[in-house]
């Protein structure tokens, strides 16, 4: 395992939780880790391959005047070129909130699952910048009235 990245990240709520009217309005604030596992494949001949990540994530998430403590550990798959340049990813994960009731919304309880997918790129050598949809949700493990919450995040960090 080799430590690919770290920065800080802001997100901001989407307009609706994956076809849900979204309450609150939300608010992110972290710092994420990103780690190449090592398993995974590239193209003989080609600039491409496919790695296994794991992405922790600290921070806190704020809406309706109340903050959490927001924790997260997401293992995923990237395509990325040979040379670190560009690369997708998406991975599901849990997450864990010391509050989960915002105002008039409430995620159900404290642990969530995460699914998220992005964008990245290093644009010169150590600096990374990159965009995120994320989405937590409980699945209705906690019950129908539950109701998660969709993320667009900027990400910007150094890369190793």
């Amino acid at each position: 395992m080799a430590l690919l990245g770290i920065g800080p990240r802001v997100g901001f709520g989407g307009n609706s939780p994956l076809g849900e009217e979204q309450k609150e309005n939300f608010q992110m604030y972290d710092v994420a880790a990103v780690f190449r596992l090592p398993w995974g494949w590239w193209h003989r001949s080609g600039d491409w391959g496919l790695e296994t990540r794991l992405i922790a994530s600290a921070g806190q998430l704020t809406a309706a005047g109340t903050t959490s403590l927001m924790a997260t550990l997401v293992p995923g798959l990237a395509v990325t070129s040979r040379n670190g340049g560009v690369s997708i990813d998406v991975g599901v994960g849990p997450g864990y909130f010391s509050n989960y009731k915002f105002g008039v919304q409430d995620f159900g309880g404290p642990v969530q699952i995460v699914g998220t997918g992005g964008i990245g790129f290093n644009l010169f050598t150590g600096f990374h910048a990159g965009y995120r949809f994320q989405h937590f949700s409980d699945a209705g493990i906690y019950g129908p009235s539950s109701l998660g919450v969709d993320m667009h995040i900027i990400e910007i960090g150094y890369r190793f």
